[in-house]
């Protein structure tokens, strides 16, 4: 009979505590197989109820592009109660098709820093953390504490302008230089990645907000390179995230 393996833990334990749903293409990424041999995975977990999917329907592109969650057995491998089972289906079924491709985007930055580093803590934009922090003025994308660092995750997909933009980086500038970055998140690293779609977007968005401590990036190449290749630019020049040698990763 056949039995569930390591890799299958580690995608049923990133859906529980980081992911709602997750396209093909990231779970090949985190069961390191090719296409063909995640589409067997996915039509085995999907056959035991490991797993189940919804459609995207938002686009004409998107049309029935299938998102994977846990089924009732994967929710209960990872030591959820069955119980609570029927809540969290509601939730990703009821979920609006507004906004999943940037909530895609968010969890193909996420999935890179999983699997190419040692991520000691994820606190995600839904958090009521951001809510709490009226300090802040935004509510990010996300906040990771990673290797030796920390950061906030923004991804932009090419959807804000202008002053709301300016306005953003302003308000993370004023969080960091009044103190309340310090208070929230005492001896971290203050540091905004941004994410975005193309060069010519970087340089727009850097003379909007020009600092050292906001680094811009963009999406294709930040997946292509490893997590510490020295690719991102800020006000003096271009920089790397810190590496952690492999005998130290762990897996969240």
């Amino acid at each position: 009979m056949r039995q569930l393996q390591t890799q299958h833990f580690l995608l049923f334990r990133l859906l529980r505590d980081h992911f709602l749903f997750l396209t093909r293409g990231q779970i090949e990424r985190v069961l390191t197989l090719d296409t063909r041999s995640t589409n067997r995975e996915l039509v085995w977990l999907l056959r035991q109820q490991y797993l189940l999917r919804r459609y995207r329907a938002d686009t004409f592109s998107n049309f029935q592009m299938p998102l994977y969650y846990l089924g009732k057995l994967g929710w209960h491998a990872v030591g959820n109660p069955l119980d609570s089972y029927k809540g969290y289906r509601r939730e990703i079924e009821q979920r609006s098709e507004r906004g999943i491709e940037h909530t895609l985007s968010i969890y193909d930055v996420l999935l890179k820093f999983i699997l190419e580093s040692h991520v000691k803590r994820i606190i995600a934009g839904e958090d009521r953390i951001w809510q709490e922090s009226i300090d802040l003025g935004n509510i990010p994308d996300a906040w990771i504490q990673f290797n030796n660092d920390e950061a906030f995750i923004e991804v932009d997909l090419h959807t804000e302008w202008g002053e709301a933009l300016k306005r953003k980086f302003e308000n993370y500038r004023r969080f960091k230089e009044s103190g309340g970055y310090r208070n929230r998140f005492p001896g971290c690293t203050f540091r905004d990645l941004v994410i975005t779609t193309t060069e010519a977007r970087i340089d727009f968005m850097q003379r909007l907000g020009p600092s050292d401590d906001i680094w811009f990036c963009t999406l294709q190449e930040f997946l292509r390179e490893p997590l510490n290749h020295a690719h991102w630019f800020a006000l003096r020049g271009f920089y790397a995230l810190p590496a952690l040698s492999p005998s130290t990763k762990e897996k969240v």
